[in-house]
């Protein structure tokens, strides 16, 4: 008991940092401000008309989190610090619970880094900058994601189906999760991919008819970054673009209303290939969770827009993966982390081949380490191993 009260204070005060650090000046460092925070405003001041016109991409989280939150600070005269905080707080807890599960599985197998799991779980430094760049319903997102596939391992396929509910709302790029947890059970594998699937289809459909975010459902825009995969195709930039901060290169008007289709289409191929490889055997398969970290990794490294929080899922995934399988201390997971961090924070350069070919230095072997894991021929042995509860 001793031990687990450890685990559970190790977590708690990794959220409590993360929160109180990533908050310090929302108002100058990050998105927040410019997204969301209109939307309450108007909330606040002018009503529900006000808030849907200006809500963000992400609208699901500003409507079930955001929104109650900035009704109940407007009555609590909050400011915007306050109010970002306690949007922040699902996210957290969420992130709390899988730190001091996945701390608790590694204690449990003797593992000598289990502190590192606790504290990599509970967010650790990529939690950080995605609460410094203003979003927390990446937090959300990125938690509920890697726990829907843990529930999947565990047999629970309702509670796996709620937490990719949760997941997809909170953002959008949590539908890739809906194949591997599909695939992580062979009990409600369709509640899975109907609960999900439904809910996925519903933000869609949603956002899809709310003007003001059916423009980042369709195409990727001219945001452009040099750690994606398509750096080499830009075209050159209006000089007030570059001005801005957002490099020399921005993205051809060819390229922006396919780059998410083919990430779909590349997760979906990848799952059915490690499905299939596997003999439709996949139910209780540690590997989910490799499968997991993969279609993570191609959403960074396709995605235009890629930025340095984006990796805070991939390596949730990973994370779990490492303990999962018993590792010791999870060394893949520090080394994403570290390397995200030198890729977008150390060398924070936007122009010139420097950043793109740092970046695919470590990100072009972890997508092929993972891909050929899980498409390599299966051993009996492994094939076999189930997820102990």
């Amino acid at each position: 008991m001793r031990d687990r009260a450890l685990v559970w204070v190790a977590a708690v005060l990794t959220g409590a940092v993360l929160l109180v650090a990533g908050s310090a000046d929302v108002f100058w460092n990050g998105d927040f401000i410019d997204e969301a925070w209109p939307a309450y405003v108007g909330l606040q001041r002018e009503g529900w008309d006000a808030f849907l016109e200006r809500l963000p991409g992400y609208s699901g989280f500003v409507i079930l989190i955001g929104a109650p939150v900035a009704l109940l600070g407007e009555a609590l005269r909050w400011h915007d610090t306050e109010i970002f905080r306690a949007t922040a707080l699902p996210g957290l807890v969420v992130l709390t619970f899988l730190g001091v599960h996945l701390g608790n599985h590694a204690r449990a197998q003797a593992a000598r880094g289990w502190p590192l799991a606790v504290a990599l779980g509970a967010g650790g430094p990529l939690a950080y900058l995605a609460l410094l760049y203003g979003h927390p319903e990446d937090l959300l997102a990125a938690g509920a994601a890697v726990a829907a596939v843990l529930a999947a391992l565990r047999g629970r396929p309702t509670a796996a189906a709620a937490l990719l509910l949760v997941a997809v709302l909170a953002k959008q790029w949590a539908v890739l999760a809906i194949l591997p947890a599909a695939m992580a059970t062979d009990r409600g594998r369709i509640r899975i991919l109907l609960v999900a699937g439904g809910g996925a289809a519903a933000v869609v459909a949603f956002q899809l008819l709310t003007f003001s975010a059916a423009g980042t459902m369709v195409h990727t825009g001219g945001l452009f970054h040099p750690q994606q995969i398509w750096w080499p195709l830009g075209i050159d930039a209006p000089q007030a673009f570059t001005d801005a901060g957002h490099g020399e290169l921005t993205a051809p008007a060819w390229l922006q209303p396919l780059t998410r289709p083919i990430l779909m289409g590349a997760a979906a191929i990848l799952s059915i290939a490690w499905w299939l490889r596997a003999g439709r055997r996949t139910a209780g398969r540690v590997d989910a969770l490799a499968l997991l970290a993969l279609v993570f990794a191609l959403r960074c490294a396709l995605d235009p827009w890629n930025l340095v929080y984006y990796h805070l899922p991939l390596a949730l995934a990973l994370l779990a993966w490492e303990v999962r399988r018993g590792e010791p201390y999870p060394v893949l997971t520090l080394a994403v982390t570290a390397l995200a961090w030198l890729s977008f924070m150390t060398y924070d350069a936007r122009t010139g081949m420097g950043p793109f070919l740092l970046y695919f230095a470590w990100m072009g072997p972890l997508v092929v380490h993972l891909t050929l894991h899980l498409l390599r021929a299966p051993r009996p042995r492994r094939a076999a191993l189930a997820v102990t509860a």
